[in-house]
């Protein structure tokens, strides 16, 4: 059965902008320097709508990354049918073209552009991780391409690490705004911030039960869509999942971005993964939030703007720190 992804915390993908352009307004269409095509990627039985983009002018192999989304129904470019529409993982492919380096970014399976049918009752992380490394696999036997990376936003970020724990044929993988705390642990801190004491101990309540397979009882309306009788299989999965752990697990080399004002994924969740990975490269963009695009505010609703205008650049100081980490494996 086809049906939309699963539901979580809403999140999404950030990028950096490139030097030269307005810091006011960001392309919404793809610039001279991205040539951009469409492109299939064969995951088992289902295939999943693509766009594929390459630095226009490349001569010989070229780096290519592949963009993973994050949580909920949320697009190849970073938007999202509830209401979300940052345009963040298109400019990250757009200002990296401008770098030298080619991305591959896709839909996630149950998104309108995928083929063939699944049942959304069964899916895991498991199952979303394999589609990464479907694309991963595809790209690697390319002579276009020189080497590939998995670049996973919030998310994105665990099915990146899931991914290269599966045997990717990856050369890095990048984790923005991953989280570094089970993920019951990472929501009840997101609600804790927007619900009061009484609402929590219900919310704790149903979720306990949920978790465990069983009818979660008393849900509060104001998250009923956490508790979707669909997602149970994969929130299970995805509560299961232990980030420190999987990224352990990664033999390639790792880069961490978080943005220092990102109100979804914390600086808490950065610094577990770099302990869990003292060798993997630290990069903490100040002023970037949860689509890294620029705030000040800590407060969501104070963001928002951010997250509903694909307009508004990424900041640079991102894009600058995955298109160096990627550009420095030549040779890896």
């Amino acid at each position: 059965m086809r049906s939309p992804e699963l539901v979580a915390l809403a999140l999404v993908v950030f990028a950096p902008q490139a030097r030269g352009q307005d810091m006011t307004r960001a392309d919404t269409v793809p610039p001279a320097a991205a040539m951009e095509s469409p492109y299939t990627i064969h995951s088992g039985h289902l295939g999943l709508g693509a766009t594929l983009t390459v630095p226009r002018g490349a001569r010989g192999t070229v780096p290519i990354a592949v963009i993973i989304a994050g949580s909920g129904p949320t697009d190849r470019n970073g938007n999202s049918v509830m209401g979300i529409r940052p345009n963040s993982y298109a400019q990250l492919a757009w200002r990296l073209a401008e770098r030298g380096i080619a991305t591959l970014r896709y839909d996630k399976r149950g998104m309108p552009a995928t083929q063939g049918t699944f049942d959304i009752t069964t899916m895991t992380v498991e199952d979303f991780a394999a589609d990464a490394r479907a694309a991963a696999e595809s790209l690697a036997r390319d002579a276009r391409f020189s080497r590939v990376v998995l670049v996973g936003h919030s998310e994105g970020a665990s099915l990146a690490l899931i991914a290269a724990r599966q045997g990717a044929p990856v050369a890095g993988v990048i984790s923005v705004s991953g989280l570094g705390r089970p993920l019951a642990e990472v929501m009840r801190d997101q609600l804790s911030r927007q619900f009061d004491s009484a609402t929590l101990v219900r919310y704790d309540t149903a979720m306990n039960h949920y978790l465990r397979g069983e009818q979660p009882g008393d849900v509060p309306p104001q998250v009923a869509t956490l508790f979707l009788p669909v997602n149970q299989t994969f929130m299970r999965s995805w509560a299961a999942f232990d980030p420190p752990a999987a990224i352990r697990a990664v033999r390639q080399p790792v880069l961490i971005v978080q943005g220092e004002t990102d109100l979804q994924a914390s600086l808490a969740d950065a610094e577990r993964l770099h302990a869990a990975r003292p060798d993997a490269r630290l990069v903490l963009v100040p002023g970037a939030n949860h689509v890294l695009k620029h705030a000040t505010d800590r407060t969501l609703a104070g963001q928002m703007p951010t997250y509903t205008d694909p307009s508004i650049p990424i900041v640079p100081e991102a894009v600058a720190a995955i298109a160096d980490w990627i550009l420095a494996l030549r040779g890896r």
